[in-house]
């Protein structure tokens, strides 16, 4: 064992409970301050060379930096992570197969009741609703007044909705 390596053995073995009380009252958990000083020696050891001598606040600054990244990935990973009861309360964003059912159902009805309407104005209701033309746009399309597309899509709108009421 060279000098280096004894000098940070001796350190460990007489500043180790000190060292872990500093990470203790940092992160709130002797088992992980532990872990954390275990760390930060085995960092220092692994170096292969030692810049500066290595020292209790060369040591008590590396220990410090580690507890402050485990505090900070810690944080990190808790708002990352979903716990098991969040998981149960999301509600799953797609329909059942039963309204599935029913709402292919009532897009048939709808559209029947659409190809019911007289030509123009289901002309001028599906440029409106499912194109997405406004009604001068319309007006212009189809050579009428923007007043006669307001009409008609007024119209239409009245027609589905007796028609879906009825049924």
């Amino acid at each position: 064992m060279d000098t280096q390596t004894a000098n940070v053995a001796k350190l460990y073995e007489t500043e180790h409970t000190r060292l872990r009380s500093i990470v203790r009252r940092l992160i709130g958990n002797s088992t992980i301050a532990e872990d954390v000083v275990q760390q930060a020696f085995t960092n220092i050891l692994a170096r292969t060379e030692f810049e500066t001598g290595v020292n209790f606040a060369y040591v008590r600054q590396a220990v410090r930096n580690l507890a402050l990244n485990h505090l900070r990935d810690v944080r990190r990973r808790r708002e990352a992570e979903l716990t098991g009861v969040e998981l149960d309360t999301i509600a799953d964003g797609r329909p059942s197969p039963e309204m599935t059912v029913l709402y292919r159902s009532e897009l048939r009805r709808l559209l029947q009741a659409v190809a019911e309407l007289p030509a123009r104005r289901r002309e001028t209701f599906m440029l409106n609703k499912v194109e997405g033309l406004s009604y001068d746009e319309i007006a212009v399309r189809m050579g009428v007044s923007r007043n006669t597309v307001i009409s008609q899509i007024v119209a239409a709108m009245l027609a589905l909705d007796q028609r879906l009421a009825q049924s």
